[in-house]
């Protein structure tokens, strides 16, 4: 078994820490952001990482939720908070954030201005690993590591 598909493998950062280091960096994008897109965003960056150095980024792994992959422990802060991520502090350092600025930057550069419904039906096309999780165990069922990573592979140009 692949150690990226191991599934008591943990991540590098707490989800929280990370989505709310995210949304600082799309509110100094002035990117337009809400609970879809922080969780669509935290998405690709989790695949981005896992396609080019093999790891799982988050603690958490996504689930497979009505509308794509999500982060359920980041949804019951979003939701807790007025379904926003505005004003908070991440109990990880800046230092260890800070790692993750270049495929933050990725993200929101190449993603940062899809709306939500687009961010949506990419997640869902055909053959992907949202659409293969919902298809093989349904709702709320974790996404398989080993799929995102694919998925992201055929989307990245690595050298």
């Amino acid at each position: 078994m692949s150690v990226i598909n191991d599934k008591n493998i943990f991540g590098e950062v707490d989800s929280i820490d990370f989505a709310i280091y995210l949304n600082k960096k799309a509110q100094m994008l002035k990117k337009n952001i809400n609970v879809t897109k922080i969780q669509k965003w935290l998405y690709i960056c989790y695949g981005l990482n896992l396609a080019l150095e093999k790891k799982q980024l988050l603690y958490e792994r996504p689930r497979a939720w009505e509308y794509g992959p999500a982060f359920p422990r980041v949804h019951s802060l979003q939701k807790k908070h007025n379904n926003s991520l505005d004003n908070l502090k991440t109990e990880a350092s800046l230092s260890d954030l800070t790692n993750y600025d270049e495929i933050i930057t990725t993200t929101l550069n190449y993603f940062g201005n899809w709306t939500a419904s687009e961010l949506v039906a990419w997640t869902h096309e055909d053959g992907k690993a949202w659409n293969k999780a919902m298809l093989c165990n349904g709702i709320n069922t974790p996404l398989d590591n080993l799929d995102i990573q694919n998925d992201f592979l055929k989307i990245i140009v690595v050298e």
